[in-house]
C-alpha cells in the first residue's frame, strides 16, 4: 500500500506531455518537409524499432511512410517532439533543436 501511495504521488508530480494541438504551426509555415527533415529524423532516431525490425516496439506503430507518420503524428509528438522526451529509448537521443524541429514539422501537418 505504501509503495502504491508513493507511486501515485510521484506520478502526480510528473509533467504532462505537451500535446500536438497546443503547438501551433508558425504563421509562415515550416521549411521542413518529409524529404528534408521528417524521413531523415525518423530513420535516425525511430525506425530502428518502428520499421521492419521491431526490437520490441508495438507492431501498430510503424513509421515507414509519410502516411504512417501522419496517422501517428499525435503519438509521435507526445513521445518525442519539443519538450516531450520519453522516446527514443536508448543512448542516442535527438538534440533539443531537432526535437523542436520535429514539433514544428508535425504541428504543420508533416508536409
Amino acid at each position: 500500500m505504501r509503495a502504491l501511495a508513493c507511486t501515485l504521488v510521484l506520478a502526480g508530480c510528473m509533467e504532462r506531455p505537451l500535446p500536438i494541438d497546443e503547438m501551433p504551426c508558425p504563421p509562415t509555415g515550416t521549411p521542413h518537409t518529409y524529404e528534408s527533415f521528417g524521413q531523415p529524423f525518423l530513420d535516425t532516431y525511430c525506425n530502428s524499432c518502428h520499421s521492419t525490425s521491431r526490437h520490441g516496439a508495438p507492431a501498430a506503430f510503424r513509421f515507414d511512410t509519410l502516411e504512417d507518420i501522419r496517422m501517428h503524428a499525435d503519438r509521435i509528438f507526445v513521445r518525442a517532439a519539443g519538450p516531450n522526451t520519453t522516446m527514443p529509448v536508448g543512448p542516442v537521443d535527438p538534440p533539443a533543436e531537432e526535437r523542436d524541429q520535429l514539433a514544428e514539422w508535425l504541428a504543420c501537418g508533416a508536409p
